[in-house]
């Protein structure tokens, strides 16, 4: 059983790889094809990957059949494409015959089956290396493996006219002796990267975990256009940068002190004050007469520049501190950041000023004490907080009004935040799920519990405005929270 699933695991990665290399064509200039498909419901069998064609450049529709085998014990010869596998079923050239005839109507096509296994002698020597079509000897021979010879067999299996079976051989693209699923990818990564895209184990296994989504939905989802490709690639961040990058870079070192490729603008070094191995924080003086002041002043620094309000932010900080920072350098005041995000093994670079994705959090809500004026918010998209929650409110009896989780509405977790956009998204709901909950429950203060990515924090530190006192916590080496920040946000 284990070896069976390892060659269906392997099998699906390399049809999706190989269907993921197809659907990129839809962004060739000038383009082809309308649309594409995965796993075709209208394509017979050989719905795999397709490719419609657009009607105005003449050329042919793809529809392709993946077949992957584990090991090369094997080929593909014209007895093995015409033998059936059950006495009542078809053989896998009458699949792709009967595929053929049920498409043709729609205009050109092309039936392709895709395999790394190789072909015979008999069957390789009719086969064009420049385009996988079977060659004028194949139609015209009467030697043992040309159409001559197999024809009244073939007319009888799939009830047509050698006419017929002539025209689907011409229709026919054989793309046998492929190749191993490493060379797909490298392929793969070669085609995103002429397209602009970025390339690697990550992209790559986005794009895949993508089109296996698609076929789980199904309907509509399985129909990828262009604008829907781009889309799905500007969410997901595939875009390689080009867009301009910041001109000044500030650096913050908290709980380590590291070294970038590019000299900082400014440069604040913090780590005497931060200790990452017992969870050591400056008390809230040292943060309001000294470390504060420098931010501050860091701020005016780089705003005196004509080109000082997009920054490239560099440091290892704890969360408060990413939320202090936007605080400071806040979406209102005009500025935009790019930092730095670790991701599942890939470093990004996500900007605060992308595009909002379509992400959403879900939001647990329940009123506590109706004398006290805190409200008290638990950001968690990382990790499900809930147990340190309840330990933290058992701790500090009535002292909440109300108290909100925010979390995704998927659930928290390692890879719950996938791009800049979602970090956007979240951010901007939050303070928006805070600010009304603060309006309903009429609280002077918001205390702040963040378990979420530095980036997810800085973004929303930004867009913290106009909600009053904002007192953020810190976990503990025990596991608990300790409040540490007190920001004022107008």
């Amino acid at each position: 059983m284990g070896n069976q699933s390892a060659s269906r695991l392997q099998g699906d990665r390399f049809q999706h790889l190989y269907g993921w290399y197809e659907l990129l064509r839809l962004l060739e200039e000038p383009g082809l094809y309308t649309c594409g498909f995965i796993e075709d419901p209208d394509a017979g069998f050989a719905d795999d990957v397709t490719l419609y064609a657009r009607e105005d450049t003449g050329a042919a529709s793809r529809y392709v059949q993946v077949k992957f085998h584990v090991d090369q014990r094997s080929h593909y010869s014209w007895e093995s494409l015409s033998e059936a596998t059950t006495k009542q079923g078809r053989s896998l050239l009458h699949k792709l015959y009967d595929s053929w005839r049920k498409l043709r109507d729609r205009g050109r096509v092309e039936i392709v089956l895709v395999s790394n296994w190789g072909a015979d002698a008999e069957l390789g020597r009719h086969l064009q290396g420049r385009d996988h079509r079977l060659a004028e000897s194949f139609f015209t021979e009467t030697t043992k493996g040309a159409l001559a010879a197999h024809s009244s067999r073939w007319c009888e299996q799939f009830e047509t006219t050698p006419e017929s079976l002539r025209d689907f051989f011409g229709d026919l693209r054989l793309r046998l002796g492929y190749g191993s699923i490493t060379d797909l990818e490298e392929q793969v990564d070669e085609r995103m990267e002429r397209l602009g895209l970025r390339k690697g184990p990550n992209p790559r296994s986005t794009a895949v975990d993508h089109l296996r989504e698609c076929v789980e939905v199904a309907g509509d989802a399985r129909r990828i256009t262009r604008e829907s490709l781009r889309a799905f690639l500007r969410q997901r961040e595939l875009y390689a940068s080009s867009e301009a990058s910041p001109q000044v870079s500030l650096w913050i070192h908290g709980w380590a002190r590291r070294q970038w490729d590019r000299a900082p603008t400014v440069e604040l070094d913090w780590t005497a004050w931060f200790d990452r191995d017992t969870r050591g924080l400056p008390s809230e003086e040292v943060w309001r007469g000294r470390l504060l002041p420098e931010l501050l002043e860091a701020k005016r620094s780089l705003a005196r520049r004509a080109d000082g309000t997009f920054v490239d932010l560099r440091g290892k900080l704890p969360l408060s501190v990413s939320l202090a920072v936007g605080v400071v350098f806040s979406e209102v005041a005009g500025f935009r950041f790019r930092a730095e995000q670790p991701t599942r093994g890939e470093v990004f670079h996500w900007r605060s000023d992308a595009g909002s994705s379509s992400r959403r959090l879900r939001v647990e809500e329940r009123a506590g004490s109706p004398e006290a004026r805190a409200l008290l918010v638990l950001f968690q998209l990382t990790n499900d907080a809930r147990v340190d929650l309840e330990r933290f409110e058992a701790e500090r009896p009535g002292r909440f009004r109300a108290v909100l989780i925010l979390e995704p509405e998927e659930g928290p977790g390692d890879g719950a935040v996938t791009s800049a956009g979602d970090a956007v998204a979240f951010a901007v709901q939050a303070r928006e799920h805070i600010r009304r909950a603060r309006n309903a429950y009429r609280t002077t203060s918001t205390h702040l519990i963040p378990f979420a990515p530095a980036t997810s924090c800085l973004f929303l530190g930004q867009r913290l405005n106009a909600l009053g006192t904002v007192v953020t916590y810190e976990r503990t080496v025990s596991g608990g929270y300790v409040p540490f920040l007190t920001l004022e946000t107008g």
